[in-house]
C-alpha cells in the first residue's frame, strides 16, 4: 500500500479520540502523566481562553528540559506550539499525512467546526500503509 492509496479513506474513520488533553495553567509534570496514561506522544492544549487549539508533544518536553525548565513548576502556556495542522473530519488520509510531511509535524488535529473530535497521528498513517498496527509500548512504572 502507498500514501495514495489512502485517499479514499477519511479522518472520521480513523482518528484517535481525544483522551489527551490539558490546559495551557497545568504543569509540565501533568502534561507528561496524561501522556503516559494515555499512551500518547502529544497532548492537546485546550482553553476557552485561547484561539484555537495547541499541542506540547514530547519533543515540546525534551525542549523543555534542555532549556532548564522544572516540569514540576513550569506551565504548559510557556512550552506549547500552536502551529497544530487542523483537518476536517472529511479530510483524506492521504491529505493529513501530506499535510504533516509538508509542515514537518506529526499529528492533525480532527475539527468539526470549532470542537475537536479527534487526533490522526503519522505513526498510524505509516501502520496503514505498511498493513501493521501502529502498537507503543507499555511505559514502566504505570500500569505497564
Amino acid at each position: 500500500m502507498a500514501l495514495t492509496d489512502l485517499g479514499d479513506k477519511q479522518a472520521r474513520d480513523y482518528m484517535a479520540p481525544l483522551t489527551a488533553v490539558v490546559g495551557p495553567m497545568h504543569r509540565l509534570v501533568d502534561a507528561a502523566r496524561a501522556m503516559v496514561a494515555e499512551r500518547a506522544g502529544s497532548v492537546i492544549v485546550l482553553d476557552p481562553s485561547m484561539q484555537g487549539p495547541a499541542l506540547l508533544s514530547e519533543r515540546d518536553l525534551a525542549i523543555a528540559i534542555a532549556a532548564g525548565a522544572d516540569p514540576s513548576e513550569d506551565l504548559v502556556e510557556r512550552w506549547m506550539r500552536h502551529d497544530v495542522a487542523v483537518i476536517s473530519p472529511d479530510t483524506s488520509l492521504e491529505s493529513a499525512g501530506r499535510t504533516m510531511l509538508r509542515q514537518g509535524l506529526r499529528h492533525c488535529l480532527v475539527m468539526d467546526g470549532h470542537e475537536p473530535v479527534g487526533l490522526i497521528s503519522l505513526r498510524y498513517i505509516i501502520g496503514l500503509v505498511l498493513g501493521e498496527s501502529a502498537q507503543l509500548p507499555e511505559a514502566p512504572g504505570f500500569g505497564g
